[in-house]
């Protein structure tokens, strides 16, 4: 299963390299974008929406505890109990994944789980490929509900979501012998439909907390976008970061947002500073919280994490 954390893969590599050049000269053009303005423009732009930015960062918190929330729920129905403060450290490792050698990000929380709690490490990978699959079908959710309301045509988008959501635990239970060649070992208490759902919707709630941080971070109505716009734009460009398969879809999410908002004819600079607030309360942040995590569980070292996997 793990092969592809051993092995380096060398179009990713250079997807990678791609992605943090892209950001490197994005930022540059946004820091000579600043310099062409008038700076007072900036000071406008951030003290007349202070009040959105700190509801924004606000509610970026809630989404974390949700979050966090619903991931503990995952592993205490499906492992033994253990403390808070412990789950909260275990939980946070997942912000270090981004910058972790060796393409280790995808199995690091489900190692820290072994490492800190001594349960088998293929129960703690199906409990995070459960997580991360719940985590997707709670955005497919947004996305169909979102185009609906944004179409004036929410029928067959309900529909889809619907279907969508109620096919879930049926899919898995099919796939359960192709799973468990990947050590991922589903059991019925696993894909008990009703616990799946509720799960998915719980996850479908944080994509939607998600979008309406960036729309307040546009300015909300004075903005001149819907909320099932914005929704939307997060949604899409956030996908195709994770399809670009670069870690937290660096410089892919920059210029993909950047492209989307100035079709819709919002200005360079408060594209900027929109998108620059956005990406360091939901990913920039994470990195050294991640981190300060891993120092705290004492799993840090690079060797370590390479052998125990292996």
């Amino acid at each position: 299963m793990f092969n592809f954390i051993k092995n380096k893969d060398r179009i990713l590599n250079v997807l990678h390299l791609s992605g943090f050049i892209i950001l490197i000269l994005l930022t540059f053009l946004g820091i000579y974008q600043i310099r062409e303005e008038n700076l007072s423009d900036v000071k406008n732009v951030i003290v007349n929406r202070w009040g959105f930015f700190l509801l924004a960062c606000l509610l970026r918190l809630v989404d974390w505890i949700l979050d966090y929330y619903l991931w503990r729920c995952l592993l205490k129905k499906y492992v033994n109990d253990f403390s808070m403060m412990k789950s909260i450290w275990v939980y946070l490792t997942q912000g270090a994944g981004v910058v972790l050698p060796a393409q280790l990000g995808r199995a690091l929380r489900g190692y820290v789980i072994t490492k800190t709690m001594g349960i088998p490490l293929s129960k703690a990978m199906t409990v995070e490929f459960l997580f991360l699959l719940c985590v997707f079908e709670g955005a497919f959710l947004v996305m169909m509900l979102s185009l609906g309301f944004y179409a004036n045509f929410i029928l067959f988008p309900l529909i889809l979501a619907l279907v969508s959501l109620i096919s879930l635990p049926i899919l898995l239970r099919f796939l359960r012998p192709l799973l468990a060649n990947l050590k991922i070992v589903l059991t019925d208490e696993f894909v008990n439909p009703y616990f799946l759902i509720l799960f998915c919707i719980g996850c479908s709630i944080g994509w939607a907390v998600n979008g309406f941080v960036f729309y307040l971070l546009l300015g909300g109505r004075s903005s001149g976008l819907l909320l099932s716009q914005v929704e939307m734009i997060v949604l899409g460009n956030l996908f195709l970061a994770i399809c670009s398969g670069i870690p937290g879809g660096v410089g892919i999410v920059e210029t993909t947002m950047s492209i989307s908002l100035h079709w819709l004819q919002i200005q360079l600079l408060e594209i900027i500073v929109v998108i620059g607030v956005f990406r360091i309360i939901t990913f920039w942040i994470w990195i050294p919280v991640g981190w300060l995590a891993l120092i705290r569980l004492k799993i840090y070292k690079k060797n370590d994490l390479i052998e125990d996997i292996q």
